[in-house]
């Protein structure tokens, strides 16, 4: 780690100040509530659980990863990968033991371990090559095999499938085992869409199933770990999701999406249980 005055001025930009004092947005509904999150988290576009179930997050810009407090909609800490942070167009988050790992939206992996309030950290960089074939937008953790999985948000060629990739990953490397087609034809039959553009991904804990959802189109997607579909459902956007760019479950079934907030400020939504269609109507 690097604990130089500059770089903890900058990422002080993201850690030291005055705390902000978290603000719920009126909803609180019982299984549901939502928090306005600090002002300098403008978008996250990515969230990741701990294996204690600690909530990090990625912004879009800089390799800033924060540590969220959920219950509170607080920022608990921030630390850097790299001094000064690395910059790029960061479309998620994952963490495997304790390594944290970042995605770009053209396919390139960073990884490191994480690190104290205010400091950085020296990371390892690998491309996957995905970027030839896709955007992607969306990074999720499978412990159950120890694999990383990135979701296509758009392919290249409008021909192509959108998938998933999955890698197995480890501090010294990763390795490619397999890629999963997402059914876009069943899930636009269903939920009425012209495409499906994935923004966001995780696993859910208890199933081993992929939840994505799509932020443009306002979609939360149930898949089998093999690619078979076992959900598609609107979400309610009016006051609840926006703009909805990253994912989580934890162990004990609720689900965590993060928005982009129309007035600058970032949300956090939590569900105690996942949402279905009879309370999304």
């Amino acid at each position: 780690m690097v604990a130089a005055i500059l770089l903890t001025l900058m990422v002080s930009a993201c850690s030291a100040e005055t705390p902000e004092t978290p603000e719920s947005d009126g909803s609180d509904q019982g299984d549901f509530k939502q928090w306005k999150l600090p002002k300098r988290l403008r978008e996250i576009s990515g969230l990741a659980l701990t294996p204690d179930e600690r909530l990090l997050a990625v912004a879009d810009e800089k390799a800033i990863v924060y540590e969220l407090d959920y219950q509170e909609g607080k920022i608990i800490k921030s630390f850097a990968f790299g001094d000064p942070p690395v910059r790029a167009d960061f479309e998620g988050i994952a963490v495997l033991g304790d390594t944290v790992w970042l995605m770009t939206s053209d396919g390139l992996l960073f990884a490191a371990t994480e690190g104290a309030d205010g400091r950085s950290v020296p990371y390892q960089k690998y491309d996957t090559d995905h970027g030839d074939y896709c955007e992607l937008e969306g990074l999720a953790q499978d412990r159950a095999t120890t694999t990383l999985l990135l979701v296509c948000k758009q392919t290249k060629s409008k021909h192509d499938d959108l998938m998933i990739f999955e890698w197995s990953a480890s501090i010294d490397g990763i390795e490619h085992n397999r890629d999963v087609a997402v059914p876009e034809a069943l899930i636009i039959g269903i939920v009425d869409k012209k495409r499906i553009s994935p923004s966001g991904i995780a696993v859910d804990p208890q199933t081993g199933e992929r939840v994505l959802v799509a932020a443009r189109q306002g979609v939360l997607v149930r898949l089998t770990a093999d690619g078979v579909l076992s959900e598609a459902i609107l979400l309610k956007k009016k006051g609840r999701h926006k703009q909805a760019e990253g994912i989580e479950m934890t162990r004990d079934g609720r689900l965590l999406i993060a928005d982009e907030g129309g007035d600058g400020r970032a949300r956090l939504a939590v569900y105690s249980a996942p949402p279905g269609i009879q309370n999304n109507e």
